[in-house]
């Protein structure tokens, strides 16, 4: 309830003035009469206040006594809309000397403003109300759209009515719970205007359906405002495989050091709906030094008949690099901004060159010593080798080709040639020692090759005419050829091998 108690009865104050006119008695026994004169405390004047912001500026006007002698000092008080009077900040508290006083921080809501007078120890009559002043509540707002498709995203907006010097946390849909999000307010702390713009990131891993973003001001202001996210993507991308292959193709899963090869991968994604993939990079820093995330670019790929989806640039393996097994990752992230990194990955560093380790024949016919269909020419290497090298398609199972059985002057050898008989396959030359295996070059079509570990054999097939039975056993050199690769890469050394003992007749 409105009003204040004067200290003087009545809100009188009795200050005798001299001269006057007053009646006294002495003990001389004379007797007289005498005045004395009052003077009434003035009442506060009627306020005017102002908001900005949280800020309310009270003024008033000059309370004066009869004789325009100013009071020296005012009580200011604030009230609700049930006439209830509220306790004002601390500008605003106590004796004001000065005839204007800013109450900051106020909390929201609409209000009067009284003054009181006052005069060194003595209090006059509360003054009438301002005109009432209404202090918004705190408030956040965000430009459209606020609706997602795709996260992460970004709002933009702006804050008002919060208090002067507050600084603002922003959080997801819990003011004090809830995920601490990202976001910048452009005039922090907040300044005597109470607003600001200010901007907010909302995560990729946020929910499809209904959010609320709280802005929480360190003085205890707290406002919200709504967004929305669409059914999205939250789910991380699959890398299923990867390998490393030669870039000059073939068997995959080997290198040599100063190697060039590629990186493949097989990366989807997975949301709901799915986003897309937006970036597959490799770390295969253990085989080329500081490649820690080489980009893999979408296509389609294939390595001994697997298909893959994505694909680095080529690369170059270090020199010198240690041989033995290497381990590389794949990261990939979508659109959405899900990531994932899938490790477990190898390759083997091979930094031997191959060589020839044996030549041997089987006889598989009807004569010893004559080169005849069902026949066999073994060719063992010291590892296995690449058989996309010795014959483009080859994966080493049995396969058509053609042998030659070749008349020389010098020498009766061996070539394998494809089975359209056009081309040499790149597995040298077997020297047979012996100039009495034919008359004239043969063919034989229909042949097969086969791969087992690093041993190709080679059935021959029907002749194209007329071969001779060799009169005595010598020993073959088989001279191979650096054109084929083993595996990593290597080319075979062409080193001659002679065919290991026992000696004996040839087919």
């Amino acid at each position: 309830m409105r009003g204040r108690v004067a200290l003087a009865i009545g809100l009188v104050i009795a200050l005798v003035a001299f001269p006057s006119v007053a009646w006294a008695a002495w003990s001389g026994g004379g007797v007289g009469a005498g005045f004395a004169r009052a003077v009434t405390m003035p009442a506060g004047t009627a306020p005017t206040a102002t908001v900005t912001g949280r800020n309310v500026h009270v003024s008033w006007g000059e309370a004066t006594f009869p004789d325009s002698s100013p009071v020296n000092a005012s009580l200011v008080e604030r009230y609700d809309g049930a006439d209830v009077a509220q306790g004002v900040g601390s500008a605003c508290s106590g004796t004001i000397a000065a005839l204007a006083c800013r109450e900051a921080a106020v909390p929201p809501g609409t209000w009067t403003y009284t003054i009181t007078s006052k005069h060194h120890a003595w209090i006059g009559a509360e003054g009438p109300e301002s005109v009432a002043v209404t202090v918004a509540s705190p408030s956040l707002s965000f430009d459209p759209p606020t609706t997602f498709a795709t996260l992460p995203g970004s709002l933009s907006g702006s804050v008002a009515s919060f208090a002067t010097g507050e600084t603002i946390v922003f959080r997801l849909d819990h003011p004090v719970n809830g995920q601490v999000l990202s976001g910048s307010v452009s005039n922090s702390p907040i300044p005597f205007s109470g607003a600001s713009p200010v901007s907010v990131s909302i995560p990729a891993l946020t929910s499809a359906g209904p959010h609320t973003v709280y802005a929480v001001g360190s003085a205890g202001s707290q406002a919200s405002a709504a967004f929305t996210v669409s059914p999205h993507d939250v789910t991380a991308p699959i890398v299923s495989s990867a390998v490393i292959a030669k870039s000059g193709g073939g068997v995959e899963g080997l290198i040599r050091q100063n190697g060039t090869y590629y990186i493949y991968a097989n990366v989807t994604d997975q949301g709901s709906p799915a986003s897309g993939i937006a970036t597959v990079r490799a770390n295969v820093s253990s085989v080329t030094t500081g490649a820690t995330a080489v980009l893999l670019t979408a296509g389609s790929f294939s390595v001994e008949g697997v298909s893959f989806n994505y694909r680095s640039a080529v690369q170059t393996a270090s020199n010198p690099l240690v041989a033995g097994s290497k381990s590389f990752s794949i990261a990939a992230t979508d659109v959405a901004m899900n990531p994932v990194t899938q490790g477990g990955f190898s390759v083997t560093v091979d930094n031997t060159a191959p060589s020839a380790s044996d030549v041997q024949t089987v006889n598989g016919g009807a004569t010893p010593g004559r080169a005849e269909s069902g026949d066999q020419l073994v060719l063992t290497y010291s590892e296995p080798m690449d058989p996309y090298r010795i014959l483009a398609g080859w994966t080493g199972s049995s396969t058509s080709v053609t042998l030659r059985l070749v008349q020389n002057g010098g020498g009766d050898r061996v070539q394998i040639r494809n089975a359209a008989n056009t081309a040499t396959l790149r597995l040298g030359t077997v020297f047979l020692n012996r100039t009495d295996f034919t008359g004239s070059t043969r063919n034989f079509t229909g042949s097969t090759m086969v791969m087992a570990g690093s041993t190709i054999t080679i059935t021959l097939g029907t002749p194209s005419g007329a071969v001779t039975t060799t009169a005595a056993a010598a020993n073959m050199t088989w001279t191979p050829s650096n054109t084929a690769w083993d595996r990593a890469g290597n080319a075979c050394s062409t080193t001659n091998r002679t065919e290991v003992a026992p000696l004996d007749l040839d087919f």
